[in-house]
């Protein structure tokens, strides 16, 4: 059992991080994305959703290349990219939930 946190030990201490610090965090559609630019195959987002979740995320994704990026509810589609989605249930999804396949289908460049 961890030790007791006296009501005057600081929970967090203002200072700046140093200049070479490279880590940022990275979502996991950023990752899904670049691992999907790599072939031409259909990738499963691991994670499940809602059946409304499911199809408003494969909209976004399959609309994206004729939305504002900023207004999509993932990250990591680049400008002028073109993708594609399904979203729907298989024998991996637990009752009700739904999982999303992407597929990447080139960019403008």
């Amino acid at each position: 059992m961890p030790p007791k946190r006296s009501s005057s030990t600081p929970r967090a201490i203002a200072e700046d991080p140093p200049e070479d610090a490279g880590w940022q965090r990275t979502s996991f559609w950023v990752l899904l994305f670049a691992d999907a630019r790599k072939e031409d195959r259909w990738f499963r987002v691991n994670r499940y959703y809602t059946a409304s979740t499911a199809a408003q995320i494969a909209s976004d994704i399959r609309s994206s290349k004729n939305r504002p990026l900023d207004k999509l509810r993932v990250r990591g589609i680049l400008p002028g990219e073109n993708w594609t989605a399904k979203w729907g249930t298989d024998d991996k999804c637990p009752p009700g939930h739904f999982a999303i396949w992407v597929r990447f289908l080139g960019s403008d460049d």
